[in-house]
């Protein structure tokens, strides 16, 4: 059940990013300023994290997930890691 939650989780935020980036005038530029700056925070995140007490995996989910979702895709693995 937890993985079904989660899985679903993900799948809703990545269809809220599709729309956003689908409704922008500049769609690719936009898309792919939203995945540059998701993927230089996590390995901000990944390089840096011994000070904040978290160093992710620079797996494939989190690659996607910083790519699709960008900066708050990475702020929200920081923080479910801390609340979890």
């Amino acid at each position: 059940m937890e993985q079904t939650i989660f899985w679903g989780i993900w799948g809703v935020l990545g269809g809220i990013m599709f729309l956003y980036y689908m409704r922008r005038v500049h769609k690719i530029r936009s898309f792919l300023a939203g995945a540059c700056s998701g993927l230089l925070a996590l390995l901000l995140v990944h390089y840096a994290g011994t000070w904040i007490g978290y160093s992710p995996a620079l797996n494939l989910l989190h690659v996607l997930q910083a790519g699709i979702l960008g900066v708050p895709g990475v702020i929200l693995m920081v923080v479910l890691h801390f609340t979890i």
